[in-house]
């Protein structure tokens, strides 16, 4: 019962580092494909996003590593 509750909540934060993580993923791309030389357009993150994108990272490779969502 208590390890049912458990994964499911370690699958939303697992789906939530995803989407973290592409979210960012699509930011940059948008700006390195908008970016010339003439006008080059910076990606940059807060310090806030920056930490939680790492964490999400962390957190979703460390999961295709062990292919499970377990603690």
């Amino acid at each position: 019962m208590l390890t049912d509750i458990l994964n499911k909540i370690l699958l939303i934060l697992f789906l939530m580092g995803t989407f973290n993580v592409f979210r960012n993923l699509y930011y940059f791309i948008q700006a390195w494909i908008k970016s010339d030389s003439e006008n080059p357009v910076r990606y940059v993150l807060s310090n806030k996003s920056l930490y939680i994108l790492s964490i999400s990272l962390a957190y979703v490779l460390a999961a295709i590593l062990t292919w499970k969502i377990y603690i």
